[in-house]
């Protein structure tokens, strides 16, 4: 289903769309995240410009973040 709609599983496992195919693809990418819980990509003249990450993936990122802020001070 997602190579039918501009979108490409990286190497790494990011599912990643290029920007002139985001609009037409974007239903597909956030239901590659929602569901195959996957982390989205968008590209941009080949580099990757935004990701596009599920509520708890950003929830996590937070956490860690404060984490490791709170160890430097």
């Amino acid at each position: 289903m997602a190579a039918d709609q501009g979108i490409q599983i990286a190497d790494d496992g990011v599912a990643e769309v290029s920007m002139t195919k985001a609009r037409a693809s974007l239903t597909a990418l956030i239901r590659e995240v929602a569901w195959g819980r996957k982390v989205g990509a968008f590209k941009e003249r080949g580099e990757r410009a935004a990701y596009l990450v599920t509520p708890d993936f950003y929830r996590q990122a937070i956490e860690d973040r404060a984490r490791l802020e709170s160890l430097e001070t």
